[in-house]
């Protein structure tokens, strides 16, 4: 079971974050002071605070998912599953996907930031290469390797780092340069948002653990026969 995260805990994990990626020169980024103008871009840049939808927003039956780039059960729902929802459901205009941020953990919480810096219509596309790549950039057995070898703190740092950086080059490749990825994960309101998306998962919906996913505000498994099993009840 995952625990849940309240502010202080979800403001500590970005925070190790943004030390981790800032302090070590990996993804490109100039180690110097803030200058004025990159103070303006962060000010400035918009960010998508808003639910992202796939599907036709009049769709009779809402699904919601509640997940984190970091879980593997996610990704398995996203690689397995989704895709045959959306073929037999989405496409059809039948269902629209809402897809809502659960965050776990320092990577987690960065790459979800990331997420929400790139165009509207690269969202989705984002987001499958997360998932569809997530063993490439979210290798847990090099962190069992930095453990052997560091103390803990200093494997941690290494290892948000190492794997902020792999997920800066998917971003890159959906054209955002490395001064927008710094701006992003720069950006206290974006994490403002995801924050306030993660307390109503854990507030409205009781959320503990990912996936979690609803389909007309209740909850179902995660398989595909559990979740065709309440569309087909919700269409009813």
């Amino acid at each position: 079971m995952i625990k849940q995260l309240n502010k202080l805990k979800v403001t500590t994990i970005i925070g190790v974050a943004f030390f981790a990626i800032f302090s070590i020169n990996s993804i490109g980024i100039a180690q110097e002071n803030i200058s004025n103008s990159s103070t303006t871009l962060v000010a400035e840049m918009p960010f998508l605070n808003q639910d992202m939808v796939l599907g036709d927003p009049k769709a009779p039956v809402e699904i919601i998912e509640y997940a984190s780039l970091t879980c593997n059960h996610c990704a398995t729902f996203h690689n397995f599953v989704l895709p045959r929802i959306k073929d037999k459901y989405v496409d059809t205009g039948k269902v629209k996907v809402v897809m809502r941020s659960f965050l776990l953990n320092a990577i987690d919480a960065s790459a979800s930031i990331l997420t929400r810096c790139v165009p509207e219509k690269r969202y989705f596309k984002f987001m499958e290469l997360l998932f569809t790549q997530q063993t490439q950039w979210y290798d847990i057995s090099e962190y069992q390797k930095l453990s052997g070898i560091h103390d803990q703190r200093t494997a941690n740092n290494i290892f948000v780092q190492s794997t902020i950086d792999k997920v800066s080059k998917v971003a890159n490749r959906l054209g955002i340069n490395n001064r927008k990825i710094e701006a992003c994960l720069l950006n206290e309101k974006i994490g403002d948002y995801l924050y306030s998306v993660h307390q109503e998962g854990i507030q409205k919906y009781k959320v503990t653990a990912t996936p979690t996913i609803l389909v007309n505000g209740n909850k179902t498994g995660n398989t595909y026969a559990a979740v065709e099993k309440a569309i087909e009840a919700a269409l009813k």
